[in-house]
């Protein structure tokens, strides 16, 4: 339910509730019209039933203030799509008519698509006032062949706009004028109510209705918001002509100009139960770094409002411009250093950004992204310092998640680093190693395929002789003795407690279930085993049987052809608890080198 401290209004209206409206203005900075030939179709078709009900959707409006005098104004927050298509369709419907009926319908058309700023006026100035990306061919649409002008239809075949009218046109005029006829009078018609109008007032927050009125609970971005506040302050500031300039040389270069970096920030990357486009992230990351944003106090929600407020308090035209200068460079470095992985990407121990990235990517965490944004940015000239800060977090995520201790913590500890980086390090220090060995005997299956992948790699670093040090992260993992291991593995070796006392076989049962998610107990396989050999006894595991293949020809990587595979060639064909403690107390040692308590960079 919507708060009552809104004075939003809404109230189902007919296309006609633009003859109450002056200027009707798409943010200048708003998203280009988009739709398509689907789109315009389905509208056409469902229209074209004039005998039935329609609902389209809603609009929302924002009402600005505007000095005694002036004539009304309005933004549109949201339906800019839809509102452009039936506009379109109105004037294509018109221009489709006989002349004669033209002269009796051309009050109707002019009181839903122009306005005059004074009755006496004689120039009608266009209702809808697009974004600088498609002004300029909208209003050729809107204004073509009216007061005695010829019907120009200019050439622009990219524009969705013009497309958007010459197919209604020509689909128009497939059809009986009769049948256009009573579409533009159901379409003119005011108890025709085909939408919702939102009306917000002045004060209230957009990405607040938003958040509230969304009822499939879609997360909508805030980025179009504050890309429109920056750019409005500049043109208030400084004018439009200087807006277009800066915009240009900015956010239309980095982040909208090119189809490849639209893609980009539209990309969605998992954080924690959500998913965020990176545009989003970006900037969440850019408010974080210079105090917009804390994290102990504020939500993604709050995103568009903080940074409404922080714009609002410039007053020169030389500090906005530094502050869209700043969030175009911090662009900049999000776009070629933050990687988005896929299933072919090739990894080696030794590109330690590729490697922070990938273990914070399979964690699911992007709550270090603006300590690391700041970071490509403060040490871009010094690599050997960048290098031991990214392994120190590194080797602080890893320990901290593996150990289980609360990781909502990190927004802290992000702010906290930012502001001091000495802090990760002691921070780092105080990790509990006995938390952390603990845990790698409880470690899930997630967690350890990607601590094994990465102790590979670093196997394959160090030793010189290998002449492949790149992976792919694509491999299965496979508990050595199985989960089900009653049936083949049901001797249990004889056991002592702390005490030196014998366990009794009951208390061995218990052990050998708690080892079984030892990470010493799991490997990594080229791929998953047969269901039914997984259980079987260690012996038939290894080697597989009839055609169904074993460990041996399954272990690609060190950590199974050194710990397992070569062992077992040698002789040694017994898989038991003392193995699974041995391999994990080996591992845990190598590990710990990985991820140090000490914050230096790793040795080659």
């Amino acid at each position: 339910m919507l708060s009552n401290t809104y004075t939003m209004e809404a109230k189902s209206r007919a296309f006609t509730f633009l003859k109450m409206e002056a200027l009707i203005r798409v943010p200048f900075f708003q998203r280009a019209y988009v739709w398509k030939k689907d789109n315009w179709e389905d509208l056409l078709i469902e229209l074209s039933n004039t005998s039935k009900n329609h609902f389209l959707g809603s609009i929302i409006l924002k009402q600005q203030t505007v000095a005694t005098g002036e004539p009304k104004e309005a933004l549109i927050i949201d339906g800019q799509q839809r509102l452009t298509t039936l506009s379109i369709l109105l004037k294509a419907l018109y221009d489709s008519l006989p002349d004669a009926t033209k002269k009796n319908v051309e009050n109707s058309m002019r009181n839903c698509l122009f306005y005059k700023i004074d009755e006496t006026d004689e120039n009608y100035l266009i209702k809808i006032q697009h974004s600088h990306l498609d002004a300029q061919v909208y209003e050729s649409v809107i204004r073509a062949g009216i007061d005695s002008s010829p019907l120009v239809i200019p050439n622009d075949s990219d524009s969705r706009v013009m497309q958007c009218y010459q197919y209604f046109l020509n689909e128009l005029e497939k059809k009986d004028s009769k049948e256009n006829m009573a579409l533009f009078n159901w379409l003119t018609k005011s108890e025709n109510e085909i939408l919702v109008v939102i009306d917000l007032g002045a004060k209230d927050e957009e990405q607040a209705i938003f958040d509230t009125i969304n009822s499939a609970g879609v997360h909508l971005s805030a980025a179009d918001i504050i890309k429109n506040a920056l750019f409005q302050k500049v043109i208030q500031l400084k004018g439009q002509k200087e807006a277009i300039k800066l915009y240009s040389a900015t956010w239309n270069k980095i982040i909208t100009g090119e189809k490849e970096n639209v893609t980009f920030w539209e990309t969605q990357r998992s954080t924690g139960r959500l998913r965020r486009d990176n545009i989003e992230l970006l900037l969440h990351s850019v408010a974080v770094i210079k105090g917009i944003y804390d994290p102990d106090e504020h939500t993604l929600s709050d995103l568009s409002w903080l940074y409404k407020e922080h714009i609002a308090n410039f007053t020169t035209f030389d500090q906005i411009k530094k502050f869209i200068e700043d969030i175009t460079e911090y662009a900049d470095i999000y776009k070629k250093k933050f990687l988005i992985f896929t299933n072919q990407t090739m990894f080696s121990f030794d590109e330690y950004q590729k490697r922070l990235f990938h273990i914070l990517d399979c964690f699911e965490i992007s709550t270090f992204h603006p300590l690391i944004l700041h970071l490509f940015k403060s040490l871009r000239d010094d690599e050997a310092q960048l290098e031991k800060v990214f392994s120190a977090i590194e080797s602080f995520v890893v320990r901290r998640v593996i150990s289980k201790h609360e990781v909502k913590a990190f927004n802290k500890f992000c702010k906290e680093f930012i502001t001091n980086p000495n802090a990760l390090y002691a921070r780092l220090a105080e990790s509990n190693d006995a938390d952390f060995y603990n845990q790698l005997k409880y470690i899930s299956n997630r967690h350890a395929a990607l601590l094994l992948f990465w102790v590979e790699l670093h196997r394959r670093h160090n030793d010189k002789k290998n002449d492949t040090t790149a992976l792919k992260y694509c491999y299965s993992l496979e508990h050595i003795m199985p989960q089900s291991w009653t049936e083949h593995w049901g001797t249990l070796p004889v056991k002592t407690k702390p005490d030196g006392s014998l366990m009794s076989e009951k208390e061995s049962a218990e052990d050998r279930w708690a080892k079984i998610y030892w990470i010493g107990n799991m490997t990594l396989l080229t791929t998953n085993l047969n269901s039914a050999l997984k259980n079987y006894k260690y012996e038939v595991k290894m080697v597989g049987e009839g055609r169904k293949k074993g460990i041996k020809d399954y272990a690609e990587l060190i950590i199974t052809k050194l710990d397992l595979v070569k062992p077992f060639d040698e002789g040694d064909i017994v898989w038991d608890e003392h193995k699974i403690e041995a391999r994990t107390n080996f591992l845990i040692g190598e590990i710990d080198v990985i991820w140090k308590k000490n914050a230096v960079a790793i040795p080659a």
